[in-house]
Parts: C-alpha cells; sequence; structure tokens
C-alpha cells in the first residue's frame, strides 16, 4: 500500500515538472478530459450569469451616429464586470488542467486537419499582436480572427456573449458585449507552427 502511495507521489511530482504548452495528450485520459470540458462550461455558466445580471441592470444600446452615445453600454458593462470581478486572474475559467486539455484538443485537430501553418489558423492581416491579460479592453476597431469551423468545432461550445479568438499564440475566451479578456491559454498555439 505504502509503495503504491509513493509511486502516486512520484508520478504527480514528475507530472508538476512539465511546463505550461509542453504537456501532451498522455497527460490527461479521456475521462480527465471529460472533467476538464465540465469543469470549463460550469465556469463558463458562472461567468454568463455574472454577466447577464449585470447587463439587465444597464440601459440598452441606442442606434445613434455618436459614437460615444453607441460605445457608452459596452463601456458600462465592461465597467461593471470589472468591479465584479475585481478579483480575477489568468487561470480561473482556463484553470491549468483546462489549459493543458485545450492545448491538446488544439494541436490534435490541427495535426488531423493537416494545418501545418498559422496562417491556415490565423489570417496575418486580422492577427492581434499584444500581450493578452484579463480584464483588458480587446483592442477597439480591430477585426477578430476568424477561427478555422474545424477547430471551432472541437472547442467547448460556448454561450453568446463569448467568443474564442487568438491573440498572437494564446488563446482568447472573449466577452462580446463588453468587449474585453476574460481568461487566456498561454502558448495555445503549437510552438512547432510557424507562419508560411
Amino acid at each position: 500500500m505504502r509503495a503504491r502511495h509513493v509511486a502516486a507521489g512520484i508520478a504527480f511530482c514528475a507530472a508538476m515538472l512539465v511546463l505550461p504548452g509542453q504537456q501532451t495528450a498522455a497527460a490527461q485520459s479521456s475521462g480527465e478530459r471529460q472533467q476538464m470540458r465540465e469543469a470549463f462550461l460550469k465556469r463558463v455558466d458562472q461567468y454568463v450569469a455574472l454577466h447577464r445580471d449585470l447587463e439587465r441592470l444597464l440601459p440598452p444600446e441606442t442606434i445613434t451616429s455618436n459614437l460615444d452615445e453607441l460605445l457608452a453600454p459596452r463601456a458600462a458593462l465592461a465597467r461593471e464586470l470589472r468591479r465584479a470581478r475585481a478579483w480575477a486572474r489568468e487561470g480561473e475559467i482556463f484553470t491549468p488542467g483546462v489549459a493543458v486539455y485545450m492545448r491538446v484538443l488544439i494541436a490534435e485537430t490541427m495535426r488531423r486537419e493537416g494545418i501545418t501553418a498559422l496562417d491556415d489558423v490565423i489570417d496575418p492581416e486580422l492577427a492581434v499582436h499584444m500581450t493578452a491579460l484579463v480584464s483588458a479592453d480587446y483592442p477597439a476597431g480591430r477585426s477578430t480572427p476568424v477561427i478555422p469551423c474545424t477547430l471551432l468545432d472541437a472547442l467547448p461550445p460556448l454561450p453568446p456573449e463569448l467568443r474564442y479568438s487568438f491573440v498572437d499564440r494564446d488563446l482568447i475566451l472573449w466577452d462580446l458585449h463588453a468587449a474585453l479578456i476574460v481568461d487566456v491559454v498561454r502558448n495555445a498555439l503549437p510552438a512547432s507552427f510557424e507562419n508560411k
């Protein structure tokens, strides 16, 4: 019995020595993947419930030629979300286990679909280059890189308030209505994939 606990402890420590982004499909069993998916979706649901509660209290968007007035509800929602989630940190929704799950899904899907270059995932003209930070604004006026359908279909589904996007090699969870970054998976796109 003691030997089994020691072996399990060694295996756990060995797993902890693998740097983020270097873990492979072998790092998670199918059961663990399902757990990570369910844990992620539960956290997404919690975030969206807060989003909807806050948005319900704000004045609706109005059609106007005044850009400040047009964007005021979005700015107000972002401000309220930041206030309500002042404690939010990277890894709150994309927990370490979920981040591994996402990296594995992305790498496996890219291999299966024969995607070998970053340009096949992100149009270079739409690529966003910045440091993605939790609760930061998504760059104003930037078009969102369109994630290939095959890759999007592999990722867990999101409610309409949220979208996946890439900022450089990082996968972000993006709140469309508030135009802010909810969470980040660093190095979600495999390092072996380069631009054409």
